[in-house]
């Protein structure tokens, strides 16, 4: 079964779907097949690769959950009580990255899932498998995509879609922009999480003698942190946003990892950093490659590109394998260089 990664944080603004492009290209270069699964209801992912007429036919078609080409058409039996959910075809991006399209029909899921929460504290089965509903639609979609990785990009939320997303994955990431605001995120980010992961499992515990249930495992694991969005001026990350970037690692020591440790700890594996990288601005560039459709790594040679971006084209390109190759050697898997 592939391995489902979230790339998680409440706060907007933090790059979480140029990562995911990014990443998921990367993930490609050290032989790793990957699934993007878009559980955004904005569908930026969806947007990033597709073009307009593209979406919009996806959209108008996943009304009809037997047709439609999106995650909410994967779900929406199950949600409407009329059968379980199922596979959904994926988009090929390149022949190592495929795209489970979003939907903005997902943000009309929230109200069922916060009610699904609640009653499966009274061992409702039927509860339990309505959480349970999107993580078993991207299992099944990575499967038949035979994807090694899931990269799930989620909306800056700390609502009920989110939670029942996290605590179906494997593990998960969190971006940090070097400001004051993603900061001060990050203490209601460990907060939710350590809150979800305590609750679910007395649900785990309750759902025991509950026969025939599909139940969240409810233990992502911390993979690390990424911080973003940094100036350069000459070689040297700027001031003001060095001296944020100085304080993110006790924060996240504070406000997430020492929480969650005191629930389960091995949810918080002992890595030599939590810091997996750092994300410059790379100015012009991630503008240009979301009006291209394709990642940093994928403009050069592309008509539109100036051949004078690419020595930092191959910079972008070589930090993201590089920070691909180490998710990988986390995740226990063989990157091929």
């Amino acid at each position: 079964m592939a391995i489902k990664i979230a790339l998680f944080n409440h706060k907007g603004g933090v790059g979480k779907t140029t990562l995911t492009v990014n990443l998921a290209r990367a993930f490609g270069q050290v032989g790793l097949s990957t699934l993007v699964a878009d559980c955004d209801p904005q569908c930026n992912a969806t947007a990033f690769y597709l073009d307009e007429k593209q979406v919009d036919a996806l959209l108008d078609e996943s009304i009809d959950p037997e047709e439609g080409g999106t995650i909410w058409s994967g779900i929406a039996k199950s949600v409407r009580g009329r059968g379980d959910v199922r596979a959904v075809a994926t988009v090929e991006i390149s022949k190592s990255v495929r795209l489970l399209p979003g939907d903005v029909l997902l943000a009309t899921f929230e109200d069922r899932l916060s009610g699904a929460w609640k009653d499966s504290f009274s061992r409702d089965a039927t509860a339990m498998d309505l959480m349970s509903a999107l993580t078993r639609c991207v299992d099944l979609s990575a499967e038949e995509a035979r994807s090694d990785v899931v990269l799930i990009d989620l909306g800056p939320s700390v609502g009920s879609l989110n939670r029942a997303i996290l605590l179906g994955c494997d593990y998960f990431i969190v971006p940090v922009g070097c400001d004051l605001f993603s900061l001060r995120a990050l203490r209601t980010l460990g907060q939710s999480l350590t809150a979800w992961v305590s609750d679910w499992k007395t649900v785990s515990k309750l759902a025991k003698d509950v026969e025939d249930v599909s139940l969240l495992t409810g233990r992502p694991v911390f993979l690390g942190y990424l911080t973003q969005h940094f100036n350069i001026y000459r070689g040297r990350s700027t001031r003001a946003f060095e001296e944020w970037e100085t304080k993110i690692p006790a924060r996240i020591t504070r406000d997430v990892t020492d929480r969650i440790r005191v629930i389960d700890s091995k949810l918080v594996p002992g890595w030599r950093s939590n810091k997996l990288g750092a994300i410059p601005a790379f100015h012009s560039l991630a503008p240009l490659a979301q009006a291209e459709g394709v990642p940093i790594g994928g403009l050069r040679g592309l008509p539109s590109v100036n051949s004078g971006h690419y020595p930092k084209i191959e910079e972008a390109d070589f930090l993201f394998k590089t920070i691909a190759t180490e998710i990988a050697s986390r995740l226990g898997l063989e990157p091929v260089l």
